[in-house]
């Protein structure tokens, strides 16, 4: 339509009232924004899992993060029955490095009694898996010295590191850093055993071990774990029963995660849950080779 000039007004009103309705269409319209509505009170997105455990038996765990493995009180045989032990099959290929058993990098050992340790099934590990290395205590290096044949073999891969009472190692082995604990085993017979603590990073998390630690406050509390930010721990599961341990795994170690350890097979159903009254959150780990991620 040609409006005549003859009404100049009446053309900037046609003009107005187009330039009116392109904005309010714009604006009705909120697909067409570039700029998107930002979402207020939503959680923030779930942080990938780093860090893969294995359950072996009684205390034995894989741990697995970056291309890296270390397994902790994983290579003993049948010792008792209240003690969890692998099945043939299965203790045949850890002790042979088959898989999934053949990636281990780091073997650690927290004492040398036998529903932990098995000097001939470490030596035999790390003769058919010639990256492994281990780290323990030297009264656990001496038993596989004296109880493995081809000693010699795997000398040079063989570490033993025992700081005294209540003093800690920092160390670096396989490209894997990691702190040596001295945990008093306990009292009477159990007084002259070497018992090692560990605290793992690996996958951006801390992993703490503590074999059968003493359930006493004065073992654990010149190192401060409350202050280290433990992600996991694994604790032998008397201490989430009695006072003093549950003392301890609160004030001296307050760790993200709890998983319960050294669980008879023949009390673990009864074990499981008395845990869950006093830990809710924990896991306890009754099931060989169960995976967790975390």
């Amino acid at each position: 339509m040609k409006l005549p000039m003859k009404h100049p007004w009446l053309v900037l009103a046609v003009l107005f009232t187009a330039t009116l309705s392109a904005v309010y269409l714009t604006l009705a319209r909120p697909w067409t924004r570039t700029t998107p509505t930002p979402l207020t009170g939503t959680a923030a997105p779930a942080q990938p899992a780093t860090v893969e455990i294995t359950y072996i038996a009684n205390e034995g765990v894989l741990i697995s993060s970056s291309g890296k493995q270390v397994l902790i009180d994983g290579l003993h045989r049948e010792y008792q029955r209240a003690y969890a032990f692998l099945p043939p099959a299965e203790r045949e290929k850890i002790e042979t490095a088959k898989a999934p058993f053949d990636k281990i990098d780091l073997i650690l050992v927290s004492h040398r009694h036998l529903d932990h340790f098995h000097p001939e099934s470490i030596g035999l590990h790390l003769q058919h898996n010639p990256k492994a290395l281990l780290v323990s205590s030297q009264q656990v290096v001496e038993e596989v010295e004296k109880n493995f044949k081809d000693y010699q073999a795997i000398k040079a891969r063989v570490t033993g590191a025992t700081p005294p009472w209540k003093e800690k190692v920092a160390m670096k082995v396989a490209g894997i850093d990691f702190e040596i604990l001295s945990l008093r085993h306990g009292t009477g017979r159990h007084a002259s055993i070497q018992n090692l603590g560990h605290i793992i990073k690996l996958g951006g998390k801390k992993i703490l071990h503590i074999g059968d630690a003493d359930t006493a406050v004065e073992n654990f509390e010149k190192f401060n774990l409350a202050q280290e930010g433990i992600d996991i721990a694994f604790i032998p599961f008397w201490f989430l029963l009695g006072t003093e341990g549950q003392t301890i795994v609160r004030e001296h170690i307050k760790p993200k995660q709890i998983i319960a350890v050294h669980i008879s097979p023949d009390e673990s159903e009864q074990v499981t849950g008395q845990i869950k009254q006093a830990f809710p959150g924990a896991v306890a780990f009754t099931k060989m080779l169960e995976k967790r991620q975390y």
